[in-house]
């Protein structure tokens, strides 16, 4: 498991493609010496398998890259979920991979966009265990994710994760469906709890303050784009669940995570949607990890946050 801030143009040697990250094996962020888009950095180096050629090396291979904002193109699809991620599994395991960088990765060979040097972005990658897969797919599924790269080998991830399908053929929920939102804790190689949540464009509600805020019953800072026409969502509070919107480097930073501000839960979660009105009728998701370490170092990037009124 690793997680990765990219850091904003203005205050980067690299203008925009240096990155700070944080690991299973550490306790605060570390400077990356490469840049992000060097095929020896963390991510670069993780990536690799997306690339592979070979062809026995890539014949039993998963691969799915999704982007509402494809690499190397102007096309872009607001109608289905606001949602960026990479998977990619062999027959007994592989990585996923969370973000918020538009026209990433690209198709033909790893590289980083000049599109995403400005702003502030999160990478979120973990490994996982085949039994995963199913709720992968699932989480895929209710985002409403646009794949640019797909491969499913037949005569075992059909049977194993059928819902890859689907995701592939950009099939969501049926019109009789009524339930539009997907949680499932699934365990990371070296047995580390992830809970993952998604949400169809039916649910119609804020991410982070009805879904994973409301689930994990703690109070969230969260920090997103908030720049641009559209309506940022607020301070909410209700139902005993208080959400301060978190605003460290706000007009700099295009990331999108969040942190609870209680001490009792270290909870830190990174996903792919904004808090903005337009976001609610759109689909994405967010993975969440309990581990005291990363939440120290995440809670310590948190500068200032717009308190919930009590009184409300």
């Amino acid at each position: 498991m690793f997680v990765a801030i990219k850091l904003p143009s203005f205050v980067d040697k690299w203008r925009g493609r240096g990155f700070v990250y944080f690991d299973s094996s550490q306790t605060d962020w570390v400077l990356s010496p490469v840049p992000i888009n060097s095929t020896s950095s963390a991510v670069g180096a993780t990536l690799r398998e997306l690339y592979l050629k070979n062809e026995v090396m890539n014949f039993n291979l998963l691969k799915i890259a999704h982007n509402d904002d494809w690499p190397n193109t102007h096309k872009t699809n607001g109608g289905r979920g606001h949602s960026k991620g990479v998977a990619v599994a062999n027959l007994e395991g592989g990585f996923w991979l969370i973000h918020s960088v538009p026209n990433f990765p690209p198709i033909e060979k790893y590289d980083y966009p000049e599109s995403g040097t400005k702003f502030a972005q999160s990478l979120l990658c973990i490994s996982f265990d085949v039994d995963a897969l199913p709720a992968i797919s699932q989480y895929m599924r209710y985002a409403q994710v646009t794949p640019f790269i797909a491969k499913l080998p037949q005569q075992y991830f059909y049977f194993r994760a059928p819902y890859f399908e689907d995701v592939i053929r950009k099939k969501s929920l049926s019109r009789s469906d009524t339930i539009f939102t997907y949680s499932h804790t699934i365990q990371t190689r070296k047995r580390m709890n992830v809970t993952i949540f998604s949400k169809h464009k039916k649910f119609d509600k804020d991410l982070w303050h009805d879904l994973i805020a409301s689930s994990l019953r703690t109070p969230l800072g969260v920090e997103t784009w908030r720049n641009g026409a559209a309506q940022d969502v607020g301070s909410q509070c209700g139902d005993g669940v208080q959400l301060p919107s978190g605003n460290f480097s706000s007009n700099s930073d295009h990331s999108k995570w969040g942190v609870s501000m209680k001490e009792s839960s270290p909870v830190v979660c990174v996903g792919d949607v904004n808090r903005q009105t337009s976001q609610f009728k759109r689909g994405g998701g967010a993975a969440c990890i309990q581990n005291r370490s990363l939440w120290t170092a995440f809670h310590n990037l948190v500068a200032t946050f717009n308190a919930c009124d009590a009184n409300r």
